[in-house]
């Protein structure tokens, strides 16, 4: 394993709690539309990897999703904005999906 994927499923591992300190800061709507954006997020993870994949795919994927996956999530959200969670979410959805990967440990 390369040391940037182990860096990469370190930050994923933190997403969740990131992502559950953010939803306790904010009225239903917004963690409605939080929750939205997580399963756009993950939707859009499982089109662009396919059924099979490996934890070097994902991490390219990774690499890629500054732009995607703001993307993803400012249209999950709109017309709500909470810049400060699209790290965390992109990260959750990364952490999720690790588990799937055919050569998850």
């Amino acid at each position: 394993m390369t040391a940037g994927i182990e860096a990469a499923e370190a930050e994923w591992e933190r997403g969740d709690p990131a992502v559950r300190r953010i939803r306790r800061g904010v009225d239903a709507r917004t963690a409605l539309a939080l929750d939205a954006a997580a399963l756009a997020l993950r939707a859009e993870l499982a089109r662009r990897l396919g059924p099979s994949f490996s934890r070097a795919d994902l991490y390219r994927q990774y690499v890629e999703s500054d732009g995607w996956g703001r993307e993803v999530v400012r249209r999950a959200l709109e017309p709500l904005s909470v810049p400060t969670a699209v790290t965390p979410l992109v990260d959750a959805a990364f952490g999720h999906v690790a588990s799937f990967a055919r050569d998850r440990g």
